[in-house]
């Protein structure tokens, strides 16, 4: 069972919310903000329903896997912990959004961008998957309800959807919305967990790159990077011979 999970204090997240009661989903509310959530339901995983903020106010759908690759807490989660994937889960969503926002060919809706995230904030504690859904980057955006009611009706699909894929990877490399990855996940045949961008990987050790795998629901077995978009590949490649990972070059 996969349970919605919203804050009360998330505009963006309770407006989902509504569109998913709407269509007969349920959803569980909790009182702090999302990314600092300490207990919730049981459930085998998550889906976060959440707004999604940067400087550049980018109008923006997105999912992503929450974690931590620093010791900067400032988001919520714990230091140099990562949470659990569903690399399968996040491409499934990703097609749906992505179909939904084609077949429903709302003017209102153009200027969004769908894109995945780079994995980053908390919370890390939860031995369950947790994948955040979100609407970005401004008020006006959090607000709207058809943004909302689009990623609602992409939930619903998802969850109504069973797909083997046994292409499992974690990435490397490009920005914070790694457009390569994205596409990947549209087009291709890999599913993807933790995705680690260009800025974050100083901060990579063994550690790391072994959370990455482990903390998937599903077995990882490729590492594809971001051949332009990466430094230290020499050392990403490395931990994936040891730990018996394919790399593939994108």
């Amino acid at each position: 069972m996969i349970r919605l999970i919203a804050s009360k204090k998330d505009i963006a997240g309770t407006n989902i919310a509504k569109e998913c009661v709407k269509l007969g989903l349920d959803v569980h509310f909790i009182q702090e903000d999302i990314i600092f959530a300490k207990e919730l339901p049981d459930a085998d995983a998550y889906i976060f329903l959440s707004r999604h903020k940067s400087k550049s106010e980018l109008p923006c759908l997105t999912a992503h896997f929450p974690g931590n690759f620093s010791n900067d807490v400032s988001h919520g989660g714990n230091a140099k912990e990562l949470g659990f994937s569903f690399p399968s889960l996040e491409k499934i969503f990703i097609r749906n959004l992505w179909k939904i926002k084609g077949e429903w060919n709302k003017k209102e809706l153009e200027k969004y961008q769908v894109v995945i995230e780079a994995t980053h904030h908390g919370p890390t504690h939860f031995n369950k998957p947790v994948m955040f859904v979100e609407i970005g980057s401004s008020e006006e955006e959090w607000k709207d309800e058809i943004a909302a009611s689009l990623v609602a009706h992409a939930i619903k699909r998802t969850l109504n959807q069973k797909e083997n894929f046994l292409k499992h990877a974690i990435a490397f490399g490009g920005t914070h919305y790694p457009e390569k990855f994205t596409n990947i996940l549209l087009k291709d045949v890999y599913s993807i967990g933790h995705v680690m961008p260009k800025y974050a990987l100083q901060y990579l050790d063994e550690e790391i790159f072994k959370q990455m795998i482990e903390k998937s629901i599903e077995k990882i077995k490729y590492c594809l990077i971001d051949w332009k978009g990466a430094n230290k590949k020499d050392i990403i490649i490395k931990f994936a011979k040891e730990y018996g990972l394919e790399v593939v070059k994108v």
